[in-house]
Order: C-alpha cells, then structure tokens, then sequence
C-alpha cells in the first residue's frame, strides 16, 4: 500500500480547476475493481490516501499525463 495524497496534492498545486475530477474520472474503473472509495471532497480533507501499488501507479501516471509534470515519489 501507498500513500497517493502527495500525487493530488501535486496536481492540484500544478493542475487547472477541476484536476482532481478529471484523474477521479480517468481512474475509476480502476477505483471500483479495487472497491476504493475516493471523492474530491475525501481527497482534499484527508490526511493520506492509501492505495495499492497498482492503484498508486495508475493514479501517478494519469495524474502525470493531465498535468504534463512528473509528479515525485513519496
């Protein structure tokens, strides 16, 4: 399991409105295969975020991809 707070919180930092919708929307196949329940609201108010490596890796690169950055490891 991973931390990915760090990967939102990069995106939003770097990202245009509405960044963290756009990686939610991208990555929720993923989310439900793995019953994670993430929100906006949950990501911008919780402390850390814990995800499988797989989860995380697929978060980090959509997150990369929609920001044009790449975001660091924790």
């Amino acid at each position: 399991m991973k931390d990915a707070k760090h990967i939102f919180s990069c995106a939003i930092a770097n990202g245009e409105a509405k960044i963290v919708d756009r990686i939610l929307v991208r990555v929720l196949p993923e989310l439900i295969k793995s019953n994670q329940k993430l929100t906006s609201e949950s990501i911008l108010t919780s402390e850390s975020i814990e995800v499988s490596d797989e989860l995380y890796d697929y978060i980090r690169s959509v997150a990369q991809e929609l920001t044009g950055l790449t975001c660091c490891e924790a």
